[in-house]
């Protein structure tokens, strides 16, 4: 079999269950795959990495694959960009998100942030995608902001959307009944200041949600890497009338099941976000929630508009109006919420994200 048709892929992923789910599907049609992970995915075969640059490009250096494929996480991409510096070896950049929206952020805690924000990222960022064969974006929000800054690189530049594990939610056992008050759910993070700015646009379109609904409720799921996040969450709720209503859960390994009790999903994201297509809503639509999403980052992607739910402007008068029109009307909100997990399954699963990886592969190995 010749190359083009069975490439030897070496596959560097941040999340190693992802890296496992995309190596398995790549390997059930033909590929040889080899993952690279700092951790283990949980009952898969991997190469395990320090996450220390030299020992890692040296491991890197003895290897023999056809093409290599790294994301955004600056250690694994530097190896292989050197590994195609020395030796020629190809390999393909995964964008998951807008870079230059992520400098602040990944420069705290480092000695003279500034420096790394206007100088060491941009020219990291400048060598990573002058060095790829090609680079794929996980949304067209990306591909489009990427293709405006660099449009040198826009010839190199493809949209593959993530896959995601639909069944895990799909799975999840319903939890509403009868007389239920109506729920609306967010799930999002708070260890970023865009994501917190997209919460309070949540909270306050509950505020104006629920003087017109006061049986409702806000249920939110948020990350946090430290309590202060999630002390300030909650202090933007302090008397507000409103406040007995919203219920946070900080952390939780519940949020298929918490999906599975509400009635509509409802995000946002700040436009200067690095969000790029937010998995969380996939997660969303594959529970059967229809969903009110902002029209920032790739939310519209993720989101059909009128179909799968609505797309509303990042104001919360609109985004409490929408989800308003849901609540009121049980019918459309099955409606979308069937939709959204049929577009799901066809559009953002695993088969169809290593169908496309596939042939980048072997279009990159093709051409050496």
């Amino acid at each position: 079999m010749s190359v083009a048709a069975a490439p030897s892929v070496a596959l560097f992923w941040g999340r190693p269950d992802r890296g496992h789910r995309l190596a398995h599907a790549l390997r059930a049609r033909g590929a040889a795959v080899t993952h690279y992970n700092t951790k283990a995915p949980e009952g898969a075969p991997f190469v395990r990495l320090r996450g220390r640059l030299l020992p890692d490009c040296a491991r890197l250096l003895r290897t023999e694959h056809d093409v290599y494929l790294a994301s955004l996480t600056f250690v694994p991409v530097l190896c292989v960009w050197i590994n195609h510096r020395l030796r020629g070896r190809p390999y393909v950049f995964n964008c998951t998100a807008v870079p230059w929206a992520m400098y602040r952020d990944r420069a705290r805690g480092k000695p003279l942030p500034g420096v790394f924000v206007s100088g060491v990222y941009p020219a990291l960022m400048r060598l990573i995608l002058g060095g790829a064969s090609r680079i794929v974006c996980n949304s067209r929000f990306v591909a489009t902001r990427l293709a405006e800054r660099f449009p040198a690189y826009a010839p190199k530049l493809t949209t593959i959307y993530n896959g995601i594990d639909a069944e895990r939610f799909a799975a999840a056992s319903p939890a509403r009944r009868a007389g239920d008050a109506p729920t609306v759910l967010c799930v999002t993070t708070l260890n970023f200041d865009d994501k917190a700015r997209g919460l309070r646009i949540v909270l306050d379109a509950f505020g104006r949600l629920h003087a017109r609904h006061p049986a409702a409720r806000l249920v939110v799921a948020a990350k946090v890497s430290h309590r202060r996040y999630a002390a300030r969450a909650e202090a933007w709720c302090d008397g507000r009338p409103w406040r007995d209503a919203v219920t946070f859960h900080f952390n939780s390994p519940r949020v298929p099941e918490l999906m599975a009790a509400s009635d509509v999903f409802a995000f946002a994201t700040a436009p200067e976000s690095n969000d790029s297509l937010p998995r969380v809503l996939l997660e969303a639509h594959a529970a059967g929630l229809p969903c009110v999403v902002t029209a920032t980052t790739g939310c519209g992607e993720a989101v059909a508009d009128g179909e799968t739910g609505f797309v509303v402007p990042y104001d919360a008068a609109a985004m409490a109006a929408a989800v308003e029109t849901l609540l009121d009307d049980a019918a459309r909100r099955r409606r979308f919420g069937a939709a959204g997990q049929a577009r799901v399954r066809k559009v953002f699963g695993w088969d169809a994200m290593a169908d496309a990886y596939l042939e980048v592969f072997r279009d990159v190995a093709a051409r050496g």
